[in-house]
C-alpha cells in the first residue's frame, strides 16, 4: 500500500496542485498559535509536550481514521493515505513557480521574479543583486524539496499517514515557533532529529541522478567541518549535483534545480516499486 499510496498522491500533485497556504494550513496555524499561547512556559519539558499536542495528536488522529477506514476495505484505506499524503506534498506548486521564476529572471523581469521568490517563501531577498537571485531561488527549492516532499514521503514509508502528517505538521510548527528561547528552540531540534535521515538520503539521490563526484565531495566538505547543519550539507550536495560547486547559477539552473528533484523523486519511486514487488513476491510463495 504504501507504494501506491505515493504513487497515487504523486499523480494527484501533479494532476491538481496543491496551493499553500491551504485552508488546512491555515486553520492549523490558528492552532498551533493557540498552542504556543497556552503551552509557552519557556522550557524544553513544555516545547515537548507543545509539540505533541500540535503535531503528534492530530498525525494520531488522522492514523486512527486511517486504521478504522482499513477495516472496511483496502481500497478506502488506499485512498485515505494517498489523500493524507497528498495534503502534505506541494511539490507541484513550487515546480510550477520555479519554472515562471526562470522565465522573469531569463527576461530581466525583476519585480516579476521578486514576486515568485515571495510566494516560495523568500521574503527577505528584495535588497539582493540581480545576480543572486538564481542562486537563493536554487537553494529554497532545494529545502522546498526536503519540507515538502522527501521528508515527507521518508516518514511515510514506515509510519503511513501518521509519519507524513507528523513531519509535515512539525515543518509548519518550526516556521512559526521560531526564536531562541528553550522552549522555541525545543522544535527547531525535533526538526533536525526528524531530517537527519532524509537529508542524507535525499544528498545520495542528488548525487545518483546529477554529478556524483561533485555532490559526494561538496556534502564532505560540509560534512566534516562540524560547524555546518544538514540543510547546509543538503544545498552543497544539491549544488554540486547540478556542477556548480560555489559558482553562481544562471537563470536556467532554477528549472535545473527542480528537475533534479524530479529525477531524484523517481529513483525513491523505484525503489518503493522493487520493495513492493519482493513483499509481494513474498507473500505469493
Amino acid at each position: 500500500m504504501t507504494f501506491w499510496g505515493t504513487l497515487l498522491a504523486l499523480l494527484w500533485d501533479q494532476l491538481s496542485p496543491l496551493h499553500r497556504p491551504s485552508q488546512f494550513d491555515r486553520l492549523f496555524g490558528r492552532y498551533g498559535d493557540w498552542v504556543l499561547a497556552r503551552f509557552n512556559a519557556g522550557s524544553q519539558a513544555h516545547g515537548l509536550l507543545a509539540w505533541a499536542a500540535a503535531a503528534l495528536l492530530p498525525a494520531a488522529l488522522i492514523a486512527l481514521a486511517g486504521s478504522l477506514l482499513g477495516g472496511i476495505g483496502y481500497l478506502l484505506s488506499l485512498a485515505w493515505n494517498a489523500a493524507v499524503l497528498y495534503q502534505c506534498l506541494g511539490f507541484r506548486q513550487f515546480s510550477h513557480l520555479a519554472d515562471a521564476l526562470n522565465e522573469a529572471l531569463s527576461a530581466g523581469d525583476r519585480q516579476r521574479a521578486l514576486s515568485y521568490l515571495a510566494e516560495m517563501g523568500l521574503t527577505d531577498v528584495e535588497t539582493l543583486p540581480d545576480t543572486e537571485l538564481a542562486s537563493s531561488a536554487v537553494s529554497q527549492i532545494l529545502r522546498l524539496g526536503l519540507s515538502r516532499v522527501f521528508g515527507v514521503v521518508f516518514w511515510f514509508v514506515p509510519l503511513g499517514p501518521f509519519g507524513a502528517l507528523m513531519y509535515a505538521l512539525t515543518v509548519a510548527l518550526a516556521e512559526r515557533w521560531r526564536g531562541e528561547s528553550d522552549f522555541r528552540a525545543t522544535i527547531g531540534q525535533i526538526m533536525r532529529w526528524l531530517d537527519w535521515l532524509p537529508s542524507r538520503l535525499a544528498i545520495f539521490s542528488f548525487a545518483i541522478v546529477g554529478n556524483f563526484e561533485e555532490a559526494m565531495l561538496a556534502w564532505r566538505g560540509k560534512d566534516t567541518d562540524g560547524v555546518s547543519s544538514d540543510a547546509e550539507g543538503l544545498l552543497a550536495a544539491g549544488f554540486g549535483a547540478l556542477g556548480l560547486g560555489d559558482a553562481a547559477p544562471d537563470p536556467d539552473y532554477v528549472s535545473g534545480a527542480v528537475a533534479l528533484l524530479k529525477r531524484a523523486v523517481l529513483v525513491w519511486l523505484a525503489l518503493l516499486c522493487l520493495l513492493w514487488l519482493a513483499a509481494s513476491s513474498s507473500l505469493l510463495r
